[in-house]
């Protein structure tokens, strides 16, 4: 089974980061973030940080442009930009305030999916809400597991932590996440 004709066909794809195990789903479809969310244990949808190829395709997603050199900064690797969002972004993909969480991974897994398959990806850690980052395909939930359409193992991997979080939408950074 291919991991795009997986995630084109809406359906969801744990798999090994640049920084812990993952989910990963197409953000276009509600229906598969609906799914990712499920997984989580959340009760609703809710904003995920969604993967993109080029710094060219967040400016798409943003409306500030003046933010390209941040982006540049710190991507492709593992940190997530919060920016205010343009109206290219899904309404589910938005927070409360109008931002979208965005970010340009460093691992070729990632980056050949994204290729592959022309789509922006949702991505959250392959845990439950309140559960360790998992590291390896063993520590994750089963019921996780058992609820992800392709399982891709890349075996254990470095002890490390999820992709900080820095909100860039005002006049001065604020890490939301380290």
């Amino acid at each position: 089974m291919a991991v795009s004709s997986v995630l084109e066909s809406g359906d969801t794809v744990l798999y090994p980061s640049d920084t812990v195990y993952g989910i990963m789903a197409d953000s276009s479809n509600p229906q598969a973030v609906k799914a990712v969310a499920e997984i989580k244990g959340y009760s609703e949808i809710r904003p995920f940080i969604v993967l993109v190829e080029s710094v060219a395709r967040a400016l798409e997603l943003t409306s500030e442009k003046s933010k390209e050199l941040i982006m540049k900064k710190y991507w492709p690797g593992p940190v997530t930009l919060v920016l205010p969002a343009s109206d290219a972004v899904h309404p589910w993909l938005l927070s409360d305030t109008g931002t979208v969480a965005l970010r340009i991974p460093s691992d070729p897994l990632s980056m050949k999916i994204l290729k592959y398959t022309s789509l922006e990806l949702i991505t959250t850690s392959a845990n439950r809400k309140g559960e360790p980052f998992p590291l390896s395909t063993d520590s994750i939930n089963p019921e996780v597991l058992k609820s992800a359409s392709l399982v891709l193992d890349g075996g254990p991997l470095p002890d490390r932590k999820p992709s900080r979080i820095i909100d860039i939408t005002g006049e001065k950074p604020i890490e939301r996440r380290s």
